[in-house]
């Protein structure tokens, strides 16, 4: 069984999607930050990155090929408990 590679930031979740981790999880204040782009998973990739506000850190760090990448490859589960929110991607 693999483990999850647990990401803090957008430049570490860049960097698992790049060498294309099967399981990479987001907690904290930045699985927070990522609801939104999780929410719109259905959305049309390209148009979808333009048009979500992201800080300008997150907007260098998540090119549009990277979100294009992270929304058609990887299938997202969203955990919320008492320890806060976790959002799962699994590459489909």
């Amino acid at each position: 069984m693999e483990m999850k590679n647990v990401v803090a930031n957008p430049m570490e979740l860049r960097d698992a999607v790049r060498c294309e981790k099967k399981n990479i999880s987001l907690t904290g204040g930045f699985a927070k930050m990522m609801q939104t782009l999780s929410k719109g998973q259905k959305a049309d990739n390209h148009e979808f990155s333009e048009k979500i506000e992201m800080p300008t850190f997150m907007k260098l760090a998540l090119d549009p090929k990277t979100i294009n990448t992270l929304m058609t490859t990887y299938q997202v589960a969203m955990k919320e408990d008492d320890q806060g929110i976790e959002l799962e991607y699994m590459k489909v």
